[in-house]
């Protein structure tokens, strides 16, 4: 946060920057884990248990579809002043749009009966972890479009 402080931007442009990073490091680091025991074990019984179809292209697309929506939103933080507004705007809403989807898929699979808490994150029934995750996201989106870029062309 330290090179955010001292960036000559305004406060919205500094949150929306630092949501970015945090969501998008937040999801890259989420998929990857799924790489790995007991992480992935829990993340295929929750595929089994709910009855998602197609199992294994649904880990896979979970896993990767998530890693790739933080590396978008990675990449238009770190690279975006190097972007024109119409190629760093799609990654963004391509990453934000990505990442709703993933949760959107995840609040199913919480609320699902058949799919017990044991397999889930933190062990919690209800989707707040899921649920502040597309709250953020959203509010992350809204600032990036509210924000004026300082982009090429």
């Amino acid at each position: 946060m330290f090179f955010l402080r001292n960036a000559p931007l305004t406060t919205g442009q500094k949150v929306e920057k630092a949501l970015a990073g945090l969501i998008g490091g937040f999801l890259v680091m989420a998929g990857t884990v799924k790489f790995f025991d007991p992480f992935t074990t829990m993340f295929t019984s929750q595929i089994a248990y709910s009855g998602l179809p197609f199992p294994t292209l649904s880990r896979w697309a979970g896993q990767l579809g998530e890693i790739s929506a933080g590396a978008l939103m990675l990449l238009v933080l770190i690279r975006g002043s190097k972007m024109t507004n119409i190629v760093a705007d799609k990654l963004m809403l391509a990453g934000t749009g990505l990442t709703m989807i993933i949760m959107t898929v995840a609040i199913y699979v919480h609320l699902n009966p058949n799919v017990p808490a044991t397999v889930l994150p933190l062990q919690s029934k209800p989707p707040v972890m899921t649920l502040i995750v597309m709250a953020l996201t959203a509010f992350n989106f809204y600032l990036y479009r509210r924000n004026p870029q300082q982009r090429i062309g």
